[in-house]
């Protein structure tokens, strides 16, 4: 479809991608439908309603709001974060993926589990009628106290993130799947959430890499960050806006100099870095000026409209150039067109059968950071100590306790009937000592699971407790965040990766628990934290 077939109206609506609340478009929605709208994000309270909870009921209500938009114009993106483990907008009983990029990279096959969970990825989400997924996350994980990175991350190395990024990139393009690569240039050097607050960002050329090896390997979209680059941003209007309004990143360092060509997207406009610092019309106003083409909102509401019409009035007027209207519709029509040529589409698959490839994945995805994997089965009279994060406060993780058993009663299914377990609040400040005192088993074996313990010190403060109290008891940590627990908690008997807490993920650390580790990668040495 030529743009210059389109109203005024519809090529200002292509460069607006918006989500909502619950199963059904809201008014707003809909009028953002009827004008053309570019492009639907989909987030995870969209699905949790539809009944029955199945891959066919989320395939019609697609294409129900696919046949919304009236026939002489484009068709909708539909978009959606799906990628894999502390990242994923549908349920665990509708889609078999549990794993975080860096449980793939820290596997002890990682390169065949990245095949092979990358390629099922994509062929469930073009069946079920997705055109485009937020993913790789390019972004190299420097810090190790990241607070929005981490385990989204396959690694702390450009060259470990572009491995398996690429496997991603390739498998998406085979199945028909757009992919979008974020979140350019580099969120790794971060200790602030952008979806609170505008982080200050170290850019450095190593995180850069990736980035360039995906448009150069042909990415179709990047998605860019908000955040402040002071190396980047150095004049006085570069210091006043975040790097989503960079003329200096998007078409200084991402057009010009990385030579990007495709479609420049910015992240969520509704995140804390924009709304904290200006109003949702100068937000939109400047990265559009900057050389966005793609304005991503998640929700649609009296706001988002507003925009719309003051970038509508902006293009009218001339305050915004009509040329460069054109070359961003061109851009997304293009992109659009490649959606869907696909080689080959997968069925949809049943609850049962994505339980069944959720498990395969996540206990393949079970690796062995440090010490000795013989402690595992634990067989001892003695009983167990499970200590564990309280899911309902792991954010994303929450979602998935109504419909999931917790991993204690995993672990007594498993066989361990001797067992006392203990929760504490992952993501806040707990009484360490208290929590230990309340122990009342003298436990033959400890399982302490973690959740990035780097940020929240109360987890160490536990662990140093434990060993002072259990000084002759092996004390197994698993983390389930980031893999890098032995910086706060030294010298475990064993360190297990998980770097995931989807349901799948705890049937296999009940199973390994129960029948040993003989099936995952074999200990790195101390102090490494990715695989041999």
């Amino acid at each position: 479809m030529d743009d210059q077939n389109l109203s005024l109206e519809t090529q200002v609506a292509q460069l607006f991608m918006v989500g909502y609340s619950g199963v059904e478009p809201n008014p707003i929605t809909h009028r953002f439908l009827e004008r053309g709208v570019g492009g639907l994000i989909f987030f995870r309270d969209n699905f949790d309603s539809l009944q029955p909870q199945t891959g066919e009921t989320v395939k019609n209500l697609l294409s129900r709001l696919g046949a919304s938009i009236p026939a002489h114009m484009p068709r909708p993106l539909f978009g959606i974060d799906q990628e894999g483990g502390q990242v994923e907008r549908l349920a665990h009983t509708l889609f078999p993926t549990a794993l975080t990029p860096r449980a793939v990279a820290l596997a002890s096959q990682p390169d065949k589990l990245a095949a092979d969970m990358y390629d099922m990825l994509a062929q469930h989400l073009v069946a079920l009628g997705f055109h485009l997924n937020f993913f790789p996350t390019l972004d190299v994980n420097f810090s190790r106290k990241n607070p929005i990175i981490g385990v989204r991350s396959f690694g702390d190395d450009a060259k470990t993130v572009w491995k398996y990024s690429k496997i991603a990139l390739q498998a998406f393009e085979q199945a028909g799947l757009i992919a979008v690569g974020k979140h350019f240039p580099g969120h790794g050097n971060g200790t602030v959430d952008s979806h609170l607050d505008l982080p200050t960002l170290n850019f450095t050329e190593e995180e850069l890499t990736p980035f360039r090896q995906a448009i150069e390997a042909g990415v179709p979209a990047m998605l860019v960050a908000h955040g402040f680059y002071p190396a980047l941003q150095t004049t006085e209007f570069e210091k006043s806006v975040p790097s989503s309004a960079s003329p200096a990143i998007i078409q200084g360092l991402l057009r010009q100099q990385c030579g990007f060509n495709g479609v420049v997207m910015t992240d969520d406009m509704c995140m804390g870095a924009i709304t904290k610092h200006c109003s949702p019309v100068e937000a939109a106003l400047a990265s559009l000026k900057a050389g966005v083409d793609i304005l991503l909102y998640k929700q649609s509401t009296e706001d988002e409209w507003a925009v719309y019409e003051a970038v509508l009035d902006a293009f009218r007027t001339g305050a915004l150039p009509m040329e460069q209207l054109h070359g961003s519709v061109e851009r997304i029509l293009a992109m659009k067109a490649k959606a869907g040529k696909t080689t080959g589409m997968s069925q949809d698959i049943s609850p049962a059968q994505a339980r069944q490839q959720a498990d395969e994945i996540a206990r393949r995805g079970i690796s062995v950071l440090h010490g000795d994997p013989a402690l595992l089965p634990f067989r001892s009279e003695a009983p167990l100590l499970l200590i564990h994060p309280d899911r309902q406060r792991m954010g994303n993780y929450a979602f998935d306790v109504p419909t999931s058993e917790p991993l204690d009663a995993l672990v007594r299914q498993a066989g361990f009937s001797n067992m006392e377990s203990l929760t504490y609040p992952p993501t806040a400040a707990f009484d360490a000592t208290t929590l230990a005192d309340s122990i009342q088993s003298s436990p033959g074996m400890i399982v302490l699971v973690t959740f990035n313990p780097l940020i929240q010190t109360s987890q160490a403060d536990l662990y140093r407790n434990l060993q002072t109290r259990f000084p002759h008891t092996p004390i197994i940590l698993a983390s389930a965040g980031t893999p890098y627990d032995l910086d706060a908690l030294p010298n475990p008997a064993l360190h297990l990766g998980l770097c995931s807490y989807r349901p799948a993920t705890l049937r296999a650390l009940a199973q390994v628990m129960a029948s040993g580790l003989s099936s995952v990668a074999a200990p790195v040495p101390t102090g490494a934290t990715e695989p041999l």
